[in-house]
């Protein structure tokens, strides 16, 4: 698999696009777009740890063609589901404020017990 298929192979784990593949990694969607368009030659380091990292993923993944699976980071974390992954997204978009109430209801849900 090379990169755009192994990138795809994400996405598509994740229920992302480029934009929000873009956001969620702090990568330009220019230059997302870029390696479907014009191709990946002059990809990075600093992108490749960035979706490393999202991806919870060793960067090892990213240069052997052979490998299919992703290798799990060794200080692996297990991936988040779909629904995980909304929550966390659209908890991004709101205001300080409500994040900070959905906070709070969280801890107090957590330890009323």
């Amino acid at each position: 698999m090379d990169f755009l298929e192994k990138l795809n192979f994400l996405m598509d784990k994740f229920n992302m696009n480029k934009s929000t593949l873009s956001k969620a990694c702090d990568i330009p969607y220019t230059t997302v777009d870029g390696w479907y368009k014009r191709g990946y030659e002059g990809l990075k380091l600093p992108t490749l740890k960035k979706l490393s990292n999202y991806f919870d993923i060793s960067l090892d993944y990213w240069a052997d063609d052979s490998l299919i699976e992703p290798i799990p980071k060794k200080n692996y974390n297990p991936i988040l589901t779909k629904k995980e992954l909304q929550f966390l997204n659209d908890y991004r978009k709101l205001n300080p404020e409500i994040q900070y109430i959905i906070e709070q209801i969280i801890n107090y849900e957590i330890n009323k017990n």
